[in-house]
């Protein structure tokens, strides 16, 4: 039997964590689905997953190295390319779909009584295992050019909570954002495309002027992306310290200021989508 919402609550139901605990099989089924559609009857299917990183590394390369001439601290460019592309995929896949995701899946919030935040769970996880083939495609670079494994590696579970984390926020913000204002699912795509310039992915963080730095990793991306680079590619790419800190605090503030957003405007999806 269907089921309808409830509209006596004050919001904030995916506050209790009993109650997402309990949804978890819906948060399953939506990975489920998200995988299929992705993956089945697709003419590259995992293929297009591999050539897509390759693609954009090449056109980094082609950009910063081979036009804007930025260091390569005696690295083959395309491993500076793809130690990057590996966290920007994920996030800015994540981020994209998290726009969208509630009106999408305006169906199931208008006739199924559940917390909506599983909704941006799902899109914050739903690239992982396109994040999983970036990485293979990485480390195989790696082995062709002889560049060795670092103990740093064991650092990457935390890289990939600390990007899931900020998939979350910025869905939180943009999926309640495009709810009000349809606008927002065609400013993302373009931002995103700008960002992939504008974040240090094709570039490091040395190449900002110092002046700049503490402004610059406000973003909480840049410390992830330097971190990531860390991880992969040594001692060589340590991140800076003060752009961490700065970074999760932005990144924290995303977060808190997210979940407040949309608990506090959940009830009102159904009426407004």
């Amino acid at each position: 039997m269907e089921k309808r919402i409830s509209y006596t609550d004050t919001g904030f139901r995916f506050m209790r964590l009993p109650l997402l605990w309990k949804a978890k099989p819906i948060l399953f089924h939506l990975m489920k689905r998200d995988l299929l559609v992705t993956y089945k009857q697709t003419f590259f299917g995992v293929a297009w997953t591999v050539l897509k990183p390759l693609i954009m590394a090449t056109i980094v390369v082609l950009v910063f190295d081979k036009i804007g001439n930025f260091p390569d601290y005696g690295l083959p460019y395309i491993l500076i390319g793809l130690s990057a592309l590996s966290a920007w995929e994920f996030f800015s896949n994540a981020v994209n779909r998290g726009s969208i995701c509630l009106i999408d899946d305006r169906d199931l919030i208008t006739r199924v009584n559940f917390p909506r935040i599983i909704l941006l769970f799902n899109a914050a996880l739903r690239n992982t295992i396109g994040f999983g083939i970036n990485l293979l495609v990485t480390f195989g670079f790696m082995i062709y050019y002889g560049i060795p494994f670092t103990i740093q590696l064991v650092w990457l579970p935390i890289i990939f909570i600390a990007i899931v984390l900020l998939n979350l926020a910025m869905s939180l913000w943009l999926g309640t954002m495009n709810v009000f204002y349809h606008d927002v699912s065609t400013v993302v795509p373009f931002l995103l495309r700008v960002g992939l310039f504008v974040s240090p992915v094709g570039f490091t963080l040395n190449s900002v002027p110092e002046i700049w730095k503490d402004v610059y990793c406000i973003n909480p991306l840049v410390g992830i992306i330097e971190s990531m680079r860390y991880c992969i590619l040594g001692e060589q790419f340590r991140p800076d310290i003060n752009c961490i800190l700065i970074g999760s605090l932005s990144l924290l503030i995303l977060l808190i200021s997210g979940l407040y957003v949309f608990g506090k405007n959940e009830r009102k999806f159904a009426d407004r989508i």
